[in-house]
């Protein structure tokens, strides 16, 4: 918690400025990682290859400056299409239960104002949405054979919004769409 009003007066604080001095929008897409093979590191099944295409047809257009990708090749190779397609610049996380990592490699990067992408965990979403100002957002993990989400925090006002999508073929086991505001 502590951590979490920490990042969102910093967050507030870094997005007035440069919304008053560019007047920028900051947009967080967040994404899980595609399908994936068996292992403790695995690859991509060709199922997940597609989903990384359709992940890259999906978000072409919305302007994403820099993608966050955590040390796993599952993650990394799900931005692969954007990364190089588009021309992005991915930064390297390092995963931990509690996003703190993730929230201060993007304070770093000073990344406020833009559009960014961030491919998680099913562990990890719920964690990073909340840390990212959405403290209504359920807890708990994503379902395992879930992967067809795709999440937007826009800041309006220094206030977080959250609106959930999905993008490519329905995953296996997809839950209907909840109406997130």
């Amino acid at each position: 918690m502590k951590y979490t009003l920490i990042f969102l007066l910093f967050f507030s604080l870094a997005n007035k400025i440069i919304a008053q001095q560019e007047n920028a929008v900051t947009k967080v897409f967040i994404v899980r990682h595609a399908e994936k093979e068996p292992g403790k590191d695995p690859v991509l099944t060709p199922a997940g290859i597609i989903r990384a295409g359709d992940l890259l047809r999906a978000l072409k257009d919305e302007g994403v400056q820099k993608i966050y990708v955590s040390q796993y090749r599952r993650t990394q190779m799900t931005a692969d299409s954007m990364r190089i397609q588009l021309g992005i610049d991915t930064v390297q996380y390092a995963a931990d239960t509690l996003c703190d990592n993730l929230v201060n490699t993007i304070m770093e990067h000073r990344d406020f104002g833009k559009t960014i992408l961030i491919v998680a965990h099913s562990n990890t979403i719920p964690h990073i949405i909340r840390k990212l100002g959405v403290t209504d957002f359920p807890r708990g993990d994503l379902p395992d054979a879930e992967f067809d989400n795709l999440f937007l925090i826009t800041y309006k006002k220094e206030k977080a919004k959250l609106k959930q999508t999905k993008y490519g073929a329905p995953a296996a086991a997809s839950a209907p769409m909840k109406a997130l505001q």
